[in-house]
């Protein structure tokens, strides 16, 4: 990238950490970098946003001025009208803070803010294992559940841009349980917190995190794949929800969750008891960079919309 090209700046802001980078008017990164999220909440995040911005242009070498877009992926529903934000229970005080407008104070008026797990379903299909599909989620499971939906070639947001906020859904029972009973939420079910607390009622102590009952499960702990597999029967209960209501061509998983075999396997076995229409489902081949690459592309599209537009009036005048 010259010194004289027009580029575009994307970041992935999580509860735990923000990631940014610089790329190309095709969406191409050249330059990125992951730092914890700052934990004061939501001006010292925005501000931190801002200034990774001025860490990779220096890294890019290139001049802040070069930035004409900018793409910016938000844990919550963003309203697609007002731009506000909600559902950000992660980060402190960012409902009531006007971080669209601090952006644009920051890039200028070409900015953008976009709920997290739709830019990983657009990176899924721009440069994933979805870009062959035209209708597909991507459903994101790790410390918390998110859904990001691609109907007819484009994201669907909703009336309030809540779409695929899938955290309060009900899952009512699981039918293929020995004892079925009434169930909670779905984020209650099969969130991290969720599933180390289901290993530690059945008897387990030595998992303080997900993380360690995966690696007992390794180990031939059966308990351990006694609770995973409850877990999977849970998220089968939302993929057959979603593939009755939605006819998807594929639902790609990910997260630090979803992403591990070890639950989607379980998943794919138990969908035929669930639902008899078929339903595809794959781990996220972008991985933690899905949101990333997909605010990279998104960012890039509309670069180089920008651009076509400025040429159309030049060529009128």
């Amino acid at each position: 990238m010259t010194r004289a090209s027009a580029c575009c700046f994307a970041a992935d802001l999580g509860g735990t950490k923000l990631a940014a980078a610089i790329a190309d008017a095709n969406g191409g990164i050249v330059a990125e970098l992951t730092e914890p999220t700052d934990p004061r909440g939501a001006a010292f995040v925005a501000e931190q946003i801002a200034a990774s911005a001025g860490k990779l242009a220096q890294t890019a070498g290139i001049e802040m001025t070069q930035i004409r877009h900018a793409m910016v992926g938000i844990p919550g529903a963003v309203h697609p009208h007002t731009g506000r934000v909600s559902l950000t229970p992660n980060i402190a005080g960012l409902e009531d803070f006007d971080v669209l407008g601090f952006l644009r104070d920051r890039f200028g008026p070409d900015v953008a803010i976009e709920n997290d797990v739709n830019l990983a379903m657009l990176g899924e299909h721009a440069l994933g294992c979805a870009s062959h599909c035209r209708n597909a989620a991507f459903l994101a499971l790790g410390t918390g559940a998110g859904l990001g939906l691609l109907i007819d070639d484009r994201l669907y947001r909703g009336a309030q841009g809540s779409a695929g906020e899938i955290a309060d859904l009900p899952i009512g029972y699981d039918p293929t349980a020995d004892n079925p009973s009434a169930g909670s939420t779905f984020e209650l079910e099969v969130g991290s917190t969720a599933i180390v607390d289901r290993y530690r009622r059945q008897g387990g102590s030595a998992a303080p995190t997900v993380r360690d009952i995966f690696r007992l499960l390794e180990q031939g702990d059966e308990l351990a794949a006694s609770v995973l597999d409850t877990t999977a029967r849970c998220v089968a209960l939302a993929v057959a929800t979603l593939q009755s209501l939605l006819d998807l061509e594929l639902i790609v998983f990910g997260g630090s969750i979803g992403t591990r075999p070890e639950l989607y396997e379980p998943v794919r076995r138990v969908l035929p008891v669930l639902i008899s229409r078929p339903i595809a489902i794959a781990p996220s081949r972008l991985g933690d960079r899905a949101g990333l690459i997909g605010a990279a592309w998104a960012a890039g599209q509309a670069l180089r919309g920008n651009t076509a537009s400025a040429h159309s009036e030049l060529d009128r005048r």
